[in-house]
């Protein structure tokens, strides 16, 4: 599954989703061999990446003193018909099978989200309360929200 049947989220800077805009979606734009189909294909992609991000895109690897190898420094919420996928900074991989959040406000929006999972109709309006949930308690967090909807296979 290639990176244009795929919405990301992430702390990388100057996300956006329309293709071409933003540093990431850049990047992902000019390599054809990235697959975001599967937690093992994320991996490898964000595998292939580390080196491109280091050498083309000057990424400092470095978190802590004694982390057994080198960061991406990114956390990404990946959403495709195959699943929704959460990476984070030591290139780990999850699915989820319900909902997921990233960012300062993640805490608020993942309460949000439980509490109302069971009587909201749509993942949209389950998305949606979460969001409104972040932007009300976290203050770094904000509206106005952009969302994306995309069928699950």
């Amino acid at each position: 599954m290639s990176w244009e049947e795929t919405f990301l989220g992430s702390s990388w800077p100057s996300q956006r989703r329309a293709k071409g805009y933003g540093g990431f979606e850049s990047l992902l734009a000019k390599h054809d061999d990235l697959d975001f189909s599967t937690k093992r294909s994320i991996f490898e992609t964000f595998r292939k990446l580390h080196p491109i991000l280091k050498e083309q895109h000057f990424l400092n690897p470095k978190e802590e003193e004694d982390d057994p190898y080198e960061s991406t420094q990114v956390t990404a919420l990946i959403a495709n018909p195959n699943g929704i996928f959460g990476v984070y900074s030591m290139r780990e991989v999850f699915e989820y099978t319900r909902f997921w959040a990233i960012g300062s406000g993640r805490e608020f929006a993942l309460g949000a989200m439980l509490s109302q999972y069971d009587q909201l109709k749509t993942a949209e309006a389950v998305a949606e309360a979460g969001i409104n949930a972040g932007a009300i308690f976290d203050k770094n967090s904000a509206l106005p929200l952009t969302m994306f909807t995309v069928a699950l296979k």
